[in-house]
């Protein structure tokens, strides 16, 4: 694992491979470009095109330069985004299987220093070494780097692995662990001096201060405590100083009774005497005094460890030091993978906040801790903690394995159990032992579902390779081959052409403009019932040819109730009509605001013709509706036209309830257009 792996091929050997694909694929294209090319005396190519045509020129050079550098991931993510807007783009083609089989292949190298030296140094899924080190056959992604050394603190740290070139990660400097020391004195405002003993039994002041007080951060070794109050002897303590320990040193200055002090400082004095039940006297160090003469019976407690007990004799004129210590160590708690919650009885350690690892002390004894996960549920581990030892661990080790989920394109959604988890390229790094399924989606790609067993301490590698569908996804706008913004309405269950179909848009279809007032973003007018059916089956063919529409759905006129439906609350102030202001013609499509669906233009501008017949249906539904029918209409062949139009100043035209009509063949109304819907056969 840890020694470099030569690729296959020198890097030379994968550059020329590459460029040599750049000048075939781009020659085949310059070939169909020319091939394709429109006659200089045609028609201009529309400027949608040409600026596509210059986006993926641009980006193909970028991807030329990334190649050039050696950068494959930056060529590969230029040449998908080619891909995405012309997916048979020769370049890309020739390209990109090679870029990928060289992706499969590199490896990079990670130097790692540490100050001081020789600590130990994890990157995850490659090994562990001492370091120095540099780590070489590292494959591309992003690895975690943990360093440990006994007496400082970890240090966990993220690196990315994006090309061959030595990675040097800056010296990692590492902060060394520390104790500290409480000091406590009742009465409190005790002076103190906290003195260090060198080899040479010389004393080094380290701090002076009033009780209590907590001194930290101090180096391991041994201290000397001096405390004084006025009218009383100096109380003096050695103690020695561990790593992440924390020391207590308490005195009572009292006068009779018992003074007593515990470690660690701040304990419960409960107090039974004869008969009585027992009763919490204060908080260690404590003086207790006016004692009856007699037994007396002493209990500390302190958190959730075993209480102290002790039974003394109380006589006249008794004064004595009483000292209550929990013989402990400390315990270092660690999981695989880490990030466990250690609880014992119901309660959380680690300040009810850290997780593993961390450093606990506990007094000897057995316990059963309780590791929980949040991904890999708990796990029970029984453990006798000895005082003699000084220090301790309790491991939890967890069934778990990883999952890799990647996709060609990058960037796919990946749902599991129909929950959404993130975008590839994901790592799942714990992960339950089981069957795992997972689909990956992304725009104008087919979906894939992939499935798995995963082991204890194994890994499941899952590579979706996507194929480009640019059909349109259910419940998702689009724009269509013409630049029509479809809107997608639920409560019809298809799409709605935003606005009503341009005179460019017929005439890019059909071949020709019947319009009274030529204007490219005006709306076709003067159009027939069918010549807009033959539009919406032209569209409908082109369309299906190049897979840009799902299956089974077409595009046709509206009905009269999909148009009632998707007409929503627009009111008359956002139509073109000569209700306020006497209007010339029509207006190009969207100038006014659009109703609550994204769609322009559903009052007013151009009647809209509908797929209905004129009938007692419709006559019925007009009265329904509030207003008034023409039931002379009915059996006269004429189509029903919903909306109003640009020419129309009555309130009665202009109703959304009310119908016109017009034979389908009607040539000369230059206030009649269509729009489009996209809704399944």
């Amino acid at each position: 694992m840890m020694r470099k792996r030569d690729p296959r091929a020198p890097r030379w050997i994968w550059l020329v491979l590459i460029v040599v694909s750049l000048v075939v694929g781009t020659g085949a294209g310059l070939y169909v470009g020319l091939k394709n090319a429109p006659d200089p005396g045609g028609k201009e190519v529309a400027s949608g095109s040409e600026l596509a045509d210059q986006e993926v020129e641009h980006k193909l050079a970028e991807a030329r330069q990334a190649v050039a550098e050696g950068n494959w991931i930056g060529a590969r993510l230029l040449f998908m985004e080619v891909q995405d807007v012309d997916p048979d783009n020769p370049v890309v083609l020739a390209s990109l299987p090679l870029i990928d089989r060289r992706l499969d292949e590199a490896r990079g190298s990670i130097e790692v220093v540490t100050d001081p030296p020789g600590a130990e140094v994890e990157l995850e899924g490659i090994g562990k070494k001492r370091s120095p080190y540099t780590f070489t056959g590292v494959p591309y992604g992003s690895h975690l780097l943990k360093v440990s050394k006994d007496g400082f603190e970890p240090v966990t740290q993220t690196i990315a692995v994006r090309s061959e070139d030595l990675i040097v990660v800056p010296s990692i400097d590492l902060t060394a662990s520390s104790g500290q020391i409480e000091v406590v004195s009742e009465p409190r405002g005790a002076e103190f001096k906290l003195l260090k003993l060198v080899e040479n039994e010389q004393q080094e002041l380290v701090e002076v201060g009033q009780t209590p007080a907590i001194i930290g951060k101090l180096d391991p070794g041994d201290y000397r405590v001096l405390m004084e109050v006025d009218g009383w002897p100096e109380y003096a303590e050695t103690v020695r100083v561990q790593n992440d320990r924390n020391t207590a040193v308490s005195a009572v200055f009292a006068m009779g009774g018992f003074n007593v002090v515990s470690d660690p400082i701040g304990a419960e004095v409960w107090v039974q005497s004869g008969g009585e039940p027992m009763k919490r006297s204060g908080v260690a160090p404590l003086s207790l005094t006016d004692l009856p003469v007699g037994p007396l019976k002493l209990e500390l407690r302190y958190k959730d460890w075993p209480p102290i007990r002790r039974t003394v004799e109380v006589t006249d004129g008794d004064s004595r030091n009483l000292d209550f210590a929990w013989e402990r160590s400390l315990v270092t708690f660690r999981s695989d993978p880490a990030g466990a919650e250690v609880w014992l009885n119901d309660a959380r350690l680690g300040n009810g906040r850290e997780v593993a690892p961390f450093k606990v002390e506990l007094p000897e004894g057995e316990y059963v801790f309780l590791a929980r996960h949040s991904e890999l549920g708990s796990k029970g581990v029984s453990h006798i903690v000895e005082a003699a030892q000084g220090s301790d661990e309790v491991f939890f080790q967890f069934d778990y394995g990883s999952i890799k989920l990647s996709s060609e394109p990058v960037g796919a959604a990946v749902i599991s159990s129909g929950i959404p988890i993130g975008r590839t390229p994901l790592t799942l790094p714990a992960v339950k032992p089981g069957v795992y399924t997972y689909e990956f989606r992304k725009d104008q790609h087919r979906g894939t579902v992939v499935s798995g067993v995963l082991e204890p301490g194994g890994t499941l590698d899952f590579n979706a390779r996507l194929t480009y569908d640019p059909a349109p996804v259910t419940s998702r706008d689009f724009t269509n081959r013409v630049g029509q913004k479809m809107i997608w309405v639920g409560e019809l269950g298809g799409w709605v052409a935003s606005h009503e179909t341009t005179q460019a848009q017929f005439e890019q279809i059909s071949g020709e403009n019947p319009s009274y007032f030529p204007s490219p973003n005006h709306p076709v007018d003067s159009v027939t019932w069918y010549q807009a059916v033959k539009y919406c089956e032209a569209l409908t063919h082109e369309e299906q040819i190049r897979g840009r529409i799902p299956k089974g759905y077409r595009y046709r006129l509206p009905t009269d109730v999909e148009w009632g439906k998707y007409v929503g609350g627009q009111k008359l102030d956002g139509a073109i009509s000569s209700l306020f202001e006497r209007k010339k013609s029509t207006a190009p499509v969207g100038s006014l605001a659009p109703n609550e669906h994204g769609l322009y233009d559903v009052r007013g501008n151009v009647w809209e013709w509908v797929e209905d017949w004129y009938s007692p249906t419709i006559v019925n539904r007009v009265t329904r509706e509030g207003a008034t029918p023409s039931p002379d209409w009915v059996g006269t062949e004429r189509k029903v036209l919903r909306g109003g139009a640009w020419n129309r100043s009555s309130q009665f035209d202009l109703s959304v309830a009310n119908r016109m009509a017009a034979r389908p063949g009607a040539e000369d109304r230059y206030d009649v257009g269509f729009r489009v819907v996209l809704m399944k056969d």
